[in-house]
């Protein structure tokens, strides 16, 4: 779906009304203001949101051929760039969502998670959840013990019973 406020809030719409499970509506970080996706969302009625999707992008080009990576029958097209160097992006922009007052359901948080001190970053941000993909293809799935782990000891180092008392902790330091 593209991310245009109004085509998103009636296919958003339409899931909310017809499925059976709670919404999340992940949104690209290919867009100027991520606030405008997340705001529509939440009006059209989305349980959560989810963020961020791979960003747009070309690897590299077969100078031989003059045809960008990866070739495929003489052609190619962009792909998503994921990992490490897309967290400032997805810190930003999950940041953004937190501060919105619009934005009143739960955050997901996406994009280069690799360690328990990378998804807590997420969460004083903001995101009360989650979601890892590049790390565990990577390391395996045994990353999501030691993050569940090193997030226990940082909480219990800090005095912290519970994740909910750490969400969005940092926003109110954030400013323009």
């Amino acid at each position: 779906v593209g991310q245009e406020p109004e085509v998103l809030k009636v296919v958003a719409g339409w899931a909310v009304e017809f499925a059976r499970l709670p919404v999340l509506v992940k949104l690209t970080p290919n867009i100027g203001d991520i606030t405008v996706p997340g705001v529509a969302a939440v009006e059209a009625g989305a349980h959560g949101l989810s963020l961020i999707n791979t960003i747009k992008s070309i690897v590299g080009v077969d100078l031989d051929r003059m045809v960008p990576h990866p070739v495929v029958g003489g052609r190619s097209t962009n792909g998503g760039y994921c990992g490490p160097a897309v967290k400032p992006i997805a810190l930003h922009m999950v940041a953004a969502l937190a501060r919105d007052p619009r934005v009143t359901v739960p955050i997901s948080g996406i994009g280069g998670i690799g360690n328990w001190r990378d998804a807590l970053d997420f969460i004083a941000l903001g995101s009360g959840t989650v979601q890892v993909c590049t790390a565990a293809m990577v390391y395996g799935f045994k990353i999501v013990q030691e993050m569940a782990d090193g997030l226990s000891n940082y909480m219990d180092e800090m005095g912290f019973t519970s994740v909910d008392q750490i969400v969005g902790k940092a926003i109110p330091t954030v400013t323009n």
